[in-house]
């Protein structure tokens, strides 16, 4: 770990002043001595080193070479504090043949197979002084006169550096800095000397430019994605350029309303916070890897915890739990106490959660959205099952945490849903009609890509880490959140498995069976049909809870409930999609949030999609299907042999 202050000298008399200065403070300065230093900086043409928080610099010593790796950022007033690591070669070679060393393998894993080539060369003529306090070295004054030359420009300033030795203490430094600043009226230096020359080395890019020069390399690796992120640093890239919001938006493939957004997102923000905010934790990690490890004798207690708030996003945990490989059941027991049932059932769906969230941020495979909103399904029914024997006031976090969750996924899944069966229609058409349904597929994938963003969002956000943390140390707490097993009155309450099991299957069957009067007959109405999906969930999820502990009858008795399930489910996909496409055909939009506003009248001109108006007849006519066979899937569970299934399975309790 590099430790040092910077600060910008005005004139060569101050310089030739500290030259010839005693003392700093309480701290005497040994005689100086002068160095040639020539600095070749290095990265790769798409700048992999830089976006990912480095400087790799090639300093010229007699015949050797000595390659250190630095971190950028980690300044604090004229403080810095970076990650340095350090090969010296023999010779100029490529990566591929430097001595073994963490530099070696940190670049190579960094750049591949990609060349590294200069950037600029930087001069300096350095006078080196010891700072000591008694035998003691403390720091290290370095007062250098820099030379930046590149492309027929010139630049050239005075900057001191005095970097901490590893007998100073950093309350040492701080008298220094005390010392520069208030007596030697010095400025501090927020960048360090590779910034500075990298902005000059670029014409292109000024102070003035909407990126940094790590955003933008930053923004050059997302910018090879071919997803909404990469749209999106191809825009702020184009912007950066000073290209209009019009051109922007065709070179990224994006509308000017979109460019304009994405805009204001990232100035409201300032620097590195606002590529934080506009591209998700998994995109910045993999443009932005991380940092390699410390050295061996490098002190624990001076290793930052980050280096610049983008590594912050890259390298904070997911989640402190092993979910490469999870159980395969809850492990349930017949003599478990429903406390410690429900925190065991909890913790399965709950790794289950963790499990799948990389596959859902990622979004190739919609299952893995679909089994991550399961799992947050599962523990929010659990709850409920389990939350007689619960302290329901120390869960109530957790409930508005799952609740919140399970509410953003669900947005995206139920529009992957309604696409999934969609895309089963269009294959029953003949391949010339298969484009009819262009202009809806237009505003699904806008609205689509829009809950993405909430959802992506949402799971970068501090809330959501906090929620899972703490989630996540409650439910490896044997006991958490059990409420007494003795009443206030001194008696025992019944609260093992083999005991209260029987009684809540009973519950939620006649839950169930309640409904009996109510879904037969004609003109069933559509809103009762979905109550009883959700009773029969209550029973199934019940049954699913205990399967461990039941007869293998069990098994049997929760494919009958499913089939209910998934006829009501189909159901109600079926209504909800009738409604979504009246809404486009009437607004030309998704949903029917514009007839929300107040003063919005019907368009003018009637929406031309008759495609669309084939499809919702086709719903319609599977909407109508789905009532008529609903009394032979409302059967299956209403007969004898259904009772005596849900008898044999909880005997063995």
């Amino acid at each position: 770990m590099e430790i040092e202050a910077k600060f910008a000298l005005p004139d060569v008399e101050t310089l030739q002043r500290l030259q010839a200065a005693d003392h700093l403070a309480s701290f005497a300065l040994s005689a100086g001595q002068v160095k040639e230093v020539r600095d070749t900086y290095l990265d790769t043409a798409d700048r992999v080193i830089l976006a990912a928080g480095y400087a790799c610099r090639r300093r010229e010593q007699g015949k050797d070479m000595l390659i250190t790796l630095k971190g950028l950022g980690g300044t604090e007033g004229a403080v810095h504090r970076r990650e340095e690591l350090e090969v010296l070669l023999a010779d100029d070679l490529p990566p591929a043949q430097w001595p073994a060393s963490p530099v070696r393998d940190w670049v190579l894993q960094l750049i591949g197979k990609s060349p590294l080539v200069p950037l600029f060369v930087l001069q300096q003529t350095r006078i080196v002084r010891p700072v000591r306090k008694g035998k003691r070295l403390v720091a290290e004054l370095s007062l250098d006169d820099v030379f930046l030359a590149t492309e027929g420009r010139e630049q050239a300033y005075f900057e001191l550096e005095a970097e901490l030795s590893p007998q100073g203490t950093e309350s040492d430094l701080a008298v220094i800095v005390t010392c520069l600043r208030d007596e030697w009226g010095l400025k501090p230096k927020p960048s360090s000397k590779f910034e500075r020359a990298l902005v000059f080395s670029q014409e292109t890019h000024s102070e003035g430019s909407l990126l940094t020069t790590r955003e933008r390399a930053i923004c050059l690796q997302i910018a090879k994605r071919d997803d909404m992120y990469g749209r999106r640093a191809r825009a702020l890239l184009a912007l950066d350029e000073g290209t209009t919001q019009v051109e922007a938006g065709k070179r990224a493939g994006m509308s000017e309303r979109r460019v304009r957004y994405w805009l204001a997102a990232f100035r409201k923000k300032q620097r590195m916070s606002a590529i934080r905010d506009i591209f998700p934790a998994p995109v910045l990690t993999e443009a932005t890897p991380a940092p390699p490890p410390p050295q061996p004798e490098t002190p624990p207690e001076l290793q930052p915890e980050a280096l610049e708030p983008v590594k912050q996003v890259a390298l904070r945990p997911q989640a402190r739990l092993e979910v490469s490989k999870l159980p395969s059941k809850p492990g349930l027991e017949a003599d478990d106490s429903m406390a410690e049932a429900a925190r065991k059932t909890l913790y399965f769906h709950f790794l289950r959660m963790l499990h799948h969230e990389p596959g859902t941020r990622l979004g190739e495979d919609i299952e893995e959205l679909h089994d991550m909103r399961v799992a947050t399904r599962r523990m929010r029914a659990a709850l409920q099952v389990f939350g007689d024997y619960l302290d329901m006031k120390q869960m109530a976090p957790f409930v508005k945490g799952l609740r919140r969750t399970g509410r953003t996924l669900g947005a995206v899944r139920d529009l992957d849903v309604f696409w999934e069966k969609t895309r089963r229609y269009l294959d029953t058409l003949p391949p010339e009609q298969q484009d009819d349904l262009d202009p809806l597929r237009a505003v699904w994938e806008a609205e689509r890509e829009r809950g993405r963003e909430r959802m992506l969002a949402y799971l970068d956000s501090d809330r959501y880490f906090r929620f899972k943390e703490q989630l996540g140390e409650f439910l490896q707490t044997p006991s958490a959140g059990a409420l007494p097993a003795i009443s206030e009155k001194g008696e025992p309450l019944p609260n093992r498995l083999r005991y209260v099991v029987p009684v809540l299957v009973y519950q939620r069957l006649v839950a169930v069976r309640a409904y009996d009067e109510w879904v037969t007959g004609q003109d069933v109405p559509l809103g009762r049909l979905h109550q009883l999906r959700i009773a029969a969930k209550g029973l199934r999820y019940t049954l699913e809870f205990f399967r461990e502990v039941l007869e293998p009858d069990a098994k049997t008795l929760i494919s009958k409930i499913k089939g209910l399930q998934d006829h009501l489910g189909d159901l109600q996909d079926a209504v909800v999609a009738s409604n979504l496409l009246r809404d486009f055909l009437t607004w030309g939009t998704w949903g029917h949030a514009q007839t929300k506003e107040k003063g919005v009248s019907l368009p003018a001109e009637p929406v031309v999609a008759p495609g669309v108006a084939a499809y919702l007849t086709a719903r319609q006519i599977e909407l109508q299907h789905l009532l008529d066979s609903f009394p032979q899937a409302w059967a299956q569970i209403q007969g004898l042999d259904f009772s005596q299934l849900i008898a044999a399975s909880l005997a063995a309790l």
